[in-house]
């Protein structure tokens, strides 16, 4: 569905603004904590079932950027700016446009390896660019992720971009609660020649998303997961910062 955006450049916490080209996100991520902020507005249905483009986006953008003073622009915090909807709209390319056009900073976080398609613009800008990555295992990233791109093209795209000498970064959030240090190792190793920083989180467990949380990490073998999450991010936490200090790999925990 098509709707017009009354404004596109926001605050942000993450940079000084965030642009969120879409509305709900196709990927249908199990774990999303932004079907619990797009159901407070308003929007309705199963996350992943419906989406909004904000047709209006790159011509909103170019009024508001000639009056607001210049800063680092975060794409995206409650929608991926490369979903399969982007193919078709191209709201992300024609923004990024605009905000190279004007030299302003960017931070670009997706799961897709669709994002290769702007490399032409992206590779010549002030731009970082992030894949949000929590897994090798493919049934894992199927069942959590069931729309986003494969792992192996998401750790390609990551590499070609380091190549073109952009800032990379991977982001491995949520840490699923279950998972093995031995697999979170594997992760850091397959990722760390091609990504300038990694961050780590835990599960953002917000109101609503308990249950579809808690059946996919039943599938997986994971049960009786709340009583121990506290701790089990707490030791995680602890024995990453061991490997990742030994292996001189730069990180940041967020949480």
């Amino acid at each position: 569905m098509e709707v017009r955006a009354r404004s596109i450049l926001n605050k942000s916490a993450i940079g000084d603004y965030c642009i969120n080209p879409y509305i709900g996100c196709q990927h249908a991520c199990v774990y999303c904590y932004a079907d619990y902020y797009t159901k407070m507005r308003g929007y309705t249905g199963e996350w992943g079932s419906y989406l909004y483009a904000k047709v209006n986006a790159p011509e909103i953008l170019l009024k508001e950027i000639r009056r607001k003073r210049k800063g680092v622009v975060y794409l995206s915090s409650l929608t991926d700016p490369y979903q399969p909807a982007e193919m078709k709209y191209r709201l992300t390319r024609r923004i990024l446009e605009v905000l190279m056009g004007y030299g302003w900073p960017v931070i670009i976080q997706t799961k897709s390896s669709s994002i290769i398609r702007d490399m032409d613009i992206i590779a010549n800008g002030n731009t970082k660019v992030g894949f949000t990555i929590i897994t090798l295992d493919e049934d894992i990233r199927k069942r959590f992720e069931p729309f986003s791109s494969p792992v192996s093209s998401r750790i390609d795209a990551l590499e070609r971009f380091k190549r073109e000498n952009v800032r990379t970064f991977v982001f491995i959030g949520p840490v699923l609660p279950g998972t093995k240090l031995d697999d979170l190792r594997d992760l850091i190793m397959a990722v760390k020649d091609h990504a300038d920083l990694i961050y780590f989180d835990r599960l953002n467990l917000k109101p609503g998303l308990y249950n579809r949380i808690d059946r996919a990490l039943s599938d997986i073998g994971v049960s009786n997961w709340i009583p121990e999450l506290d701790k089990y991010y707490i030791n995680l936490k602890k024995s990453l910062k061991e490997f990742l200090d030994e292996k001189r790999i730069k990180y940041v925990f967020v949480y």
